[in-house]
């Protein structure tokens, strides 16, 4: 079972305000995934330094770089930590897991990773030397489906509440209560911002960052539409599809029939929606196939529905098909679109007819995706 590292990161300002870790004038968090690796290094740099944050932003950038043109993590930081500021303190934590569970941390004058799994904190065997009068630790370990990670600037850690000053391993068992019951990675990270400003008593002294992470199966989705330039692929493409893990999805009503033909299945229409069929078209019901939908009219709506919400939680409470297929996609992880070349005249993008407009809505459907963090493969069917 492919795993897959779901996080959410945010910075919070001096002035107790939520901002991107971009704004934050002494952090960055640069983060990188891929079907296959998942990168995040949180670089926090003195307070009051100057240009502070494009330092911290640079160097985050510049170790992700390297470790995603193929570098290990401890050739990154190895390369990178002689470009520190010499006397001045600034901590980087850098973490990089593979397939979801093979994971290496390194730590440079930065608090400790925090991991629970099943509720239990769990203590890593980290190996530490001191470099450039740094201390760095280094660990290689395995992650298992359920395991929640963290990582926090060092004010973090800082704060003081209820007349005492917090430490790691105070805020290591609040976060093994925070993931007792569940939750996805942005709940997680909600819950960590709350906490900490009650140990600040809302009165946060400087910025702090905060990454959260979940570990959990891989989500795919594969979208096919519109038919193949060649009719006698017909046959292939639906037993393309039909062979895909997860959530199947078929946009358009001509794609919709060739699927039934070769599958000798019935295609059925689907209740009408209490919001009716006003602004999206009536979706149909085909046994295998998980929404099969009108192509171009819902596929631009469902565009439009994501690129209006920040979160899956701001999509409208609708049950037409566009709302529906946004929602399927935001659950992606890896969304694979099998794009057919067969041109609808009356579909044309181009005076010569010779480019299909759902090529267009697709690309851009894949370029909001890929906004939100998703893995986008495009596959032309000619």
């Amino acid at each position: 079972m492919r795993l897959w590292v779901e996080h959410a990161c945010q910075t919070l300002a001096g002035t107790d305000t939520l901002v991107p870790p971009e704004g934050s004038k002494e952090q960055a968090v640069c983060t990188f995934q891929s079907e296959e690796r998942f990168f995040v290094a949180l670089v926090d740099w003195p307070q009051g330094e100057p240009e502070g944050g494009g330092q911290a932003r640079r160097f985050a950038r510049s170790l992700a770089a390297a470790v995603e043109q193929g570098g290990t993590l401890d050739e990154a930081i190895d390369g990178m930590l002689p470009t520190l500021p010499t006397g001045r303190h600034v901590s980087v934590a850098a973490l990089q897991i593979v397939e979801g569970s093979r994971a290496a941390l390194v730590e440079c004058d930065a608090p400790p990773l925090f991991l629970t799994r099943r509720g239990e904190l769990v203590l890593l065997p980290v190996q530490e030397e001191e470099i450039a009068g740094r201390l760095v630790r280094r660990c290689h370990f395995s992650l298992q489906a359920g395991d929640y990670l963290a990582l926090v600037s060092e004010a973090y850690i800082r704060a003081r509440g209820w007349d005492r000053r917090w430490g790691w391993r105070d805020i290591a068992l609040s976060m093994r209560r925070l993931t007792e019951t569940g939750g996805d990675a942005e709940q997680l990270l909600k819950a960590l911002v709350r906490m900490y400003r009650r140990l600040a008593r809302g009165e946060p002294e400087r910025s702090v960052a905060v990454v959260a992470m979940r570990v959990r199966p891989l989500r795919r989705a594969v979208v096919w539409s519109g038919p193949p330039a060649n009719p006698a692929e017909d046959t292939r493409v639906v037993e393309r599809l039909m062979a895909e893990e997860g959530t199947r999805i078929i946009c358009g009503d001509t794609t919709a029939r060739i699927a039934a033909r070769v599958l000798g299945r019935e295609l059925e229409q689907e209740p009408r929606p209490a919001e009716g069929w006003a602004e999206v078209p009536p979706t149909k019901r085909l046994e295998g196939v998980d929404l099969v939908t009108e192509g171009l009219v819902t596929m631009q709506v469902a565009y439009r529905r994501l690129q209006e919400a920040e979160r899956p939680a701001d999509l409208p409470r609708r049950t037409d098909g566009a709302t529906r297929l946004a929602r399927l996609l935001w659950q992606a992880d890896v969304v694979h679109f099998l794009v057919g070349l067969a041109v609808n005249p009356a579909q044309a993008a181009d005076s010569a007819g010779q480019l299909p407009l759902r090529r267009i809505v697709v690309e851009q459907l894949a370029e909001e995706l890929r906004r939100k963090g998703k893995v986008v493969r495009i596959e032309y069917l000619g």
